[in-house]
């Protein structure tokens, strides 16, 4: 919790000056039909700016305000008016106790790696770590609704502004107003984070200092754009930093006032299988791949060779059911939000196919033999007969659905019925066959006893009918 003690004497001596003016929504420079419909902008305060090569800090903190408590002792965020100080809570455009963010912990981790996406081609940090009250610091609170601390409901954000840097600034962004829109809480926290550093609205529909809704992810853009939420200069406060020509390049200027990033490569590890391990024909890969800039793809390479790519998590991979028997390398190449690449290898040795479980073992703890090849099983997140809600959710790319369970599945051959003990393969209507966990009695059968080809089993996207292979595995 921050120590607020110092308020008091922050605030001393400022009534009557721009610090300490009431600010209301009619002074927000913006327009209706912002992001969500809402007004977002910011208060032109007056107030000193700094000049780009005294930036008092490259960190800017997001604030949920669920680690802090108002002055009822709610979880949330308390507000004192005085000059900008993020250490002490004391802002220069606003009062009140801010309720904490109401979105789950996922949506708000969506949110934070989202920001930091924004501002990847700029070396400053994004942070929802509180940096404490002796650290410099931006910082976005996002979180509560604007008649709390002063606004009309109308409001989606707000900022102080002064036509440059304001060091050590509070933006607000309203998230509880739509707490579960990840997109549009990004673009709210980078507008109002980018007014604070002097940046005024703008034209271009894929810059977050827009108001053009489409497209839903915005990102700052490296053009000249003209000034303004309606139109150029439209309304006429827009343009009064009198900007060359009226128009605005955001990433340049935020360029100028951070300078750029350095470019670090994705973080890649692998899952399965290990380095040096025994796997057969078709074994699978799987690698945990991260970035503050976000993922933009992955790719499996067999001894130098592409194999196949993917764009969204998980990032698991079938090898060649061709692969020749001997040493191969497997590798990894990512690549981030910003373009750089980054790889990783190990070395396998593939030998004959398994042919049961316990052939498994030396590829990896819990998997299991399907087909003549290693997949994961139950143990693993997103393994054979795991619950799942999508195809993204399996490491197989199958997720299966029968009597309203849904379970990850795997390709298995119908004549072979070479599933793990406890599993079927069962028909997709198409040739092929999937692996689906036995209970027991007679799966998709009708109440007489015979199979009953209308059982419904969904596999990823695709909807086909199943009926019952009840073959035993000698």
């Amino acid at each position: 919790m921050r120590k607020l003690a110092v308020v008091a004497l922050a605030i001393t001596g400022l009534a009557g000056t721009a610090a300490a003016q009431q600010y209301t929504s009619a002074d927000i420079v913006g327009s209706p039909g912002g992001p969500g419909g809402l007004v977002t902008g910011y208060i032109h305060t007056g107030e000193p700016t700094v000049p780009h090569g005294n930036l008092g800090s490259r960190l800017i903190y997001l604030n949920n305000c669920k680690g802090e408590t108002t002055s009822t002792g709610a979880p949330g965020c308390r507000i004192t008016r005085g000059t900008n100080n993020s250490r002490t809570n004391t802002s220069s455009i606003a009062s009140g106790n801010l309720a904490a963010y109401t979105g789950s912990d996922a949506t708000w981790d969506a949110i934070v790696q989202c920001v930091r996406e924004t501002y990847a081609p700029f070396n400053v940090t994004i942070t929802d770590t509180d940096p404490g009250s002796q650290t410099p610091h931006f910082e976005a609170m996002a979180a509560g609704l604007p008649t709390q601390i002063g606004f009309s409901s109308a409001t989606g954000g707000v900022a102080p502004f002064s036509c440059g840097i304001i060091n050590n600034a509070i933006t607000f962004s309203f998230l509880n107003q739509n707490p579960n829109n990840v997109n549009q809480a990004c673009w709210i926290i980078a507008q109002e984070t980018a007014h604070a550093f002097g940046l005024s609205h703008s034209m271009n529909s894929a810059d977050p200092m827009t108001y053009i809704p489409n497209p839903p992810m915005k990102r700052f853009q490296n053009t000249s754009s003209c000034i303004g939420t309606q139109g150029c200069c439209q309304p006429s406060q827009e343009c009064q930093c009198q900007e060359p020509g009226n128009m605005q390049n955001s990433y340049q200027k935020l360029m100028d006032i951070f300078g750029p990033s350095t470019p670090t490569p994705p973080m890649i590890t692998f899952e399965t299988p290990m380095d040096n391990a025994n796997v057969s024909p078709g074994f699978v890969v799987r690698a945990m791949v991260t970035d503050e800039s976000g993922v933009e793809s992955v790719e499996l390479l067999i001894d130098d060779t592409p194999v196949a790519s993917l764009l969204t998590p998980p990032y698991a991979f079938n090898a060649p059911a061709t692969i020749t028997p001997g040493p191969h390398t497997v590798t990894i190449r990512a690549v981030d939000g910003g373009g750089t690449a980054g790889s990783a290898s190990i070395d396998v040795q593939v030998g004959e196919p398994c042919d049961n479980d316990d052939a498994c073992d030396s590829q990896g703890d819990g998997l299991v033999c399907v087909d003549g090849r290693c997949v994961p099983g139950e143990s693993h997140p997103g393994g054979l007969g795991t619950e799942c809600t999508a195809a993204t959710d399996c490491v197989s790319g199958l997720c299966a659905t029968k009597d309203g369970e849904n379970r990850c599945v795997e390709s298995c051959d119908l004549n072979a019925n070479a599933c793990p003990n406890d599993f079927e393969c069962l028909s997709n209507g198409a040739g092929g066959g999937l692996c689906w966990p036995d209970p027991g009695g007679c799966l998709g059968c009708s109440t007489d006893g015979r199979p009953d080809p209308t059982a419904p089993i969904a596999a990823g996207l695709f909807v086909a009918f199943l009926f019952v292979r009840r073959r035993r595995r000698s």
